[in-house]
């Protein structure tokens, strides 16, 4: 009360509290996952060149594993080591918002 008294006499106005958008409930943070589709990746690299290539996740998959396989494009090395596992997420085509 004594603030809002010593405000108006000297003509001091005060902000208003701005105005921010409304959290969302913790079920839509967690079901906003359903709107998307998880496409998982997997790195690998080259033991002799380090050329690296990306591919499909293939179940079984783990850093440090190493492959033999196909080619390598630059060196024709068939020996490579998984160097990164990660996935990506990307909205459905039917889904409208």
């Amino acid at each position: 009360m004594r603030r809002k008294i010593l405000l108006n006499m000297y003509n001091i106005k005060t902000s208003e509290e701005p105005n921010l958008p409304p959290i969302p409930s913790i079920g839509d943070v967690l079901t906003r996952k359903k709107n998307f589709i998880e496409y998982k990746y997997t790195v690998l690299k080259c033991s002799s060149c380090n050329n690296k290539v990306e591919r499909n996740f293939i179940e079984g998959d783990y850093i440090f594993k190493k492959l033999e396989g196909k080619p390598c494009e630059k060196c024709s090395n068939t020996q490579f080591i998984i160097i990164e596992i990660y996935s990506t997420y990307k909205k459905e085509k039917n889904d409208k918002i």
